[in-house]
Parts: C-alpha cells; sequence; structure tokens
C-alpha cells in the first residue's frame, strides 16, 4: 500500500496538486474553500472520485480532498469497477491554455487542489 501511496502522490503533484502539510489557516485565510470527501484514487494517474461534485467544489479557489491510503488501487482498470454512481475524477487544480501555451489556473474550478490523508 506504501508503494501505491507513494506513487499517487508522485502524479497528484506532477497533476499540480498539492499535499496538505496541516495548514491550519487555510480555512481563516481563504473563505473560498470547500472539502471534499474521495472515494477512490488512481495512483497510476493522480486522481481521485469524487461523487460530492455539486458547484460548490467548482467555485471554490481552493479545494481540499479527503482520502484514506487504503482507497488507492493502482490503475483506472481497478478504479472503474468501483464506480457505482455519478460522479468525477479530480486530478488536481482547473487548468487550461490557449494556444499560445497562455496558462491559466483556476478557469474551471479551483486553483488549487489539496490532497489531505485520512490515516488509519
Amino acid at each position: 500500500m506504501e508503494h501505491l501511496r507513494e506513487k499517487f502522490e508522485e502524479m497528484w503533484v506532477k497533476n499540480g496538486g498539492e499535499i496538505w502539510k496541516g495548514e491550519k489557516s487555510l480555512k481563516k485565510d481563504s473563505p473560498n474553500w470547500q472539502e471534499v470527501e474521495g472515494v477512490f484514487g488512481i495512483a497510476e494517474e493522480g486522481a481521485v472520485w469524487v461523487t460530492d461534485y455539486s458547484q460548490n467544489l467548482f467555485l471554490p479557489e481552493i479545494v481540499v480532498i479527503t482520502l484514506s491510503p487504503s482507497q488507492l488501487v493502482r490503475d483506472i482498470i481497478e478504479g472503474v469497477k468501483l464506480i457505482d454512481s455519478p460522479g468525477i475524477f479530480i486530478a488536481g487544480p482547473s487548468k487550461t491554455a490557449d494556444v499560445e501555451s497562455f496558462l491559466v489556473l483556476g478557469a474551471h474550478g479551483p486553483k488549487r487542489a489539496l490532497l489531505r490523508w485520512r490515516e488509519e
């Protein structure tokens, strides 16, 4: 399981996400903050399946996703077998670029995506 966690973190950060480091002041400093529970994570992609995807998930500047290491699977093939309700994959903050490759964060969702591990 530790191997899956390391791989997931590597890919999550590569996608632009951050790992929660106990930022206690985050909520006070950021009124545009939303927390959501992940259903499972895919290690090879650094993506989390979320079923609570109301507009509250897309409007704030920061989203914090809580996930347990035991909820990780190796790849998308294992992950799709776990889908039993509508949801979305989140693999970091919202990003888009135009034809000149000008990157914009937060155009279609949160500018920052943090993963908070729920220890067992």
